[in-house]
This record gives C-alpha cells, structure tokens and sequence, in this order.
C-alpha cells in the first residue's frame, strides 16, 4: 500500500502550495509597504533596470496568483505520468512541464511591465500606471465582463477545468513532450484569466488584497462546480459595473 507520502499528486500539490504560500508571504512583507511601493510606482520608466525590475514583479505577481490554480493540473499530470517515469526522472519532468506552462506567463508578465510603463505615460494612469482613472477602469470592467461571455473564454475553462480531459486529448510522453505539454496548457490558462487580471489596475496592480480576491477567483472557477454559470453572472456585473462608472464619469 502506497503511503500518501509518496502520491505523487500528494507532493506536488504541497510543494506548489508551500510556495504560493511563501510568495504570499513575501508580497505582503514587501508590497504591504504602501510608501515603499509607491515610490516604486514612480519610478517606472523606459530604462532597462525599470523595466527589468517591473517585469520582475509582474512575474513574482503572476506566480503567487497563479501556482494555487495550477494545482489540479500539475498533480494531475504527475499521476499520469508515474506510468511511465519514476524517481527523480518524474520529479524532473513535472518540472519541466510546469516550466512550459509558467513561461507563458513570463510573457505575459514582461508584457504587462511594458504595459504599465507605456499606461504611466498617458493622462488616463496614475501611481506610475498601477492605477487606472475612472474612464480606464469603466473600459476595463467591461473589456473583462464582455471576454467572460465568449466561446474563447468558454472552451479555455473547460480544458482548465478538467486536467485528465486536457491530458487525454493532448497527451506527449517522455520528458521531450512535457515542456510543450505545458506550454499548450498555459496557452488555455493565459486565455481563462488573463482578460481578468486587466482588473489589477482597476484596484491597484499592487494591492496585495485584490491580487488575493482575483487569485481565489481563479481557483474557484477552475475547481467549483456550474463555473460556466456563474463566472458569465460575474461577467454581467463586471460590465454593469463599468457602464456605471462610465456614464456617472461622463455625465460629472
């Protein structure tokens, strides 16, 4: 009898969440400073060392929130993969595939840095394009409503929420097939939540508690049952919402 020790998805799920939990930690110790990362936020500019140093965050955001609703996914291929790979093999293709996966938000963390400093730029961006001025953040609440209710966002989830569906369909053994495995899977994932995580400027891209809230709504549309139901209630009122904020912007 297999001690649960041993489970392979038991391991990979306690190291991803034992290292969201201490990224978590770090955010909160670092960015819970609001002076600090204010004087951050200003300092944003073209140079390499800013941008390098805001992507750097971008990423560290991206994995905090990101690793929790990895979960189901990474343990689940561990356990499929036991088939075939053993011992520090598997341990090495689960890192592998998880590599493949994460580096499409690599991307999309070095996109939103340039994001960000091109927003802080423009009259409709403060705190150094952390924070968007109420005509943003109106466009910004419908553009994530509005992606909710399409076909795109629709199949994303479904493979996002169904790991052993995903690996059946796409499967590629071996260690040479985990890295595109991972890749293919964060395409889908960047598809599911990347639209939402336009709200971190709605809030505040550094505000450690919104980062939280988006990050268990991430974990509840890929694990809570009727997901496809309620995450279009929520695009509705994320659209709702940004019309509100529009109109009463406007009409001041």
């Amino acid at each position: 009898m297999i001690r649960i020790i041993e489970h392979p998805g038991f391991l990979v799920s306690t190291i991803m969440l034992s290292l969201a939990a201490a990224l978590w930690w770090m955010m909160w110790a670092h960015m819970g400073n609001a002076a600090h990362m204010a004087d951050m936020a200003m300092m944003v500019n073209w140079s390499a060392k800013s941008l390098t140093g805001t992507s750097a965050m971008w990423l560290f955001m991206m994995l905090a929130m990101m690793l929790p609703a990895m979960v189901p996914m990474v343990a689940t291929y561990a356990l499929v993969s036991k088939n075939e790979t053993q011992g520090a093999a598997l341990a090495l293709r689960v890192g592998v595939f998880s590599a493949g996966y994460f580096s499409l938000w690599a991307v999309f963390s070095i996109a939103a840095a340039f994001l960000q400093t091109a927003l802080a730029q423009t009259p409709w961006f403060e705190s150094g394009g952390t924070q968007a001025l109420p005509v943003a953040s109106g466009v910004l609440l419908i553009a994530a409503g509005a992606w909710q209710l399409t076909p795109i966002k629709d199949t994303c989830l479904q493979h996002c929420r169904s790991p052993m569906t995903f690996l059946l369909a796409h499967w590629q053994g071996g260690l040479k097939g985990a890295f595109p495995l991972g890749l293919h899977h964060g395409a889908f994932c960047v598809g599911c939540c990347g639209m939402i995580m336009g709200l971190m400027f709605v809030f505040g891209a550094m505000t450690v508690w919104w980062m939280a809230v988006l990050a268990l709504y991430f974990v509840a549309e890929k694990t809570i049952p009727r997901a496809e139901t309620w995450g279009r209630i929520a695009g509705i009122v994320l659209i709702v919402a940004g019309l509100y904020v529009l109109v009463g912007t406007l009409w001041r």
